[in-house]
């Protein structure tokens, strides 16, 4: 199973430790960072905010991009928008929005 692209993979402040009571691949880690020290809430982790903006408990802290994360900020907002146009009946067709995404 493969989790989606999040604006953590992105930035600098990101850090893992390793998850003792992990059940599955995608609890291996537990994320956390300057802003959340005990721990990245799952929704800016898991379910796609934007931590850009303003979440409670972040003291002020935000994503700040790390070097060479352009590839990862770039996934997350691709997914970001798929997720946007999916909720609001946009979804595209089969052969529609191919070769728009960033490759490498």
């Amino acid at each position: 199973m493969r989790r989606r692209p999040n604006i953590c993979d992105a930035c600098v402040r990101l850090q893992k430790r390793s998850n003792p009571d992990a059940q599955t691949s995608l609890d291996r880690w537990i994320p956390y960072c300057d802003a959340f020290p005990e721990g990245v809430p799952n929704e800016i982790y898991r379910n796609g905010f934007d931590h850009r903006n303003p979440f409670e408990g972040d003291r002020g802290i935000r994503f700040e991009l790390r070097p060479g994360g352009e590839r990862a900020l770039a996934a997350y907002e691709s997914a970001a928008a798929r997720k946007q146009n999916a909720a609001s009946g946009q979804g595209t067709s089969p052969g529609q929005g191919q070769g728009t995404e960033q490759g490498g």
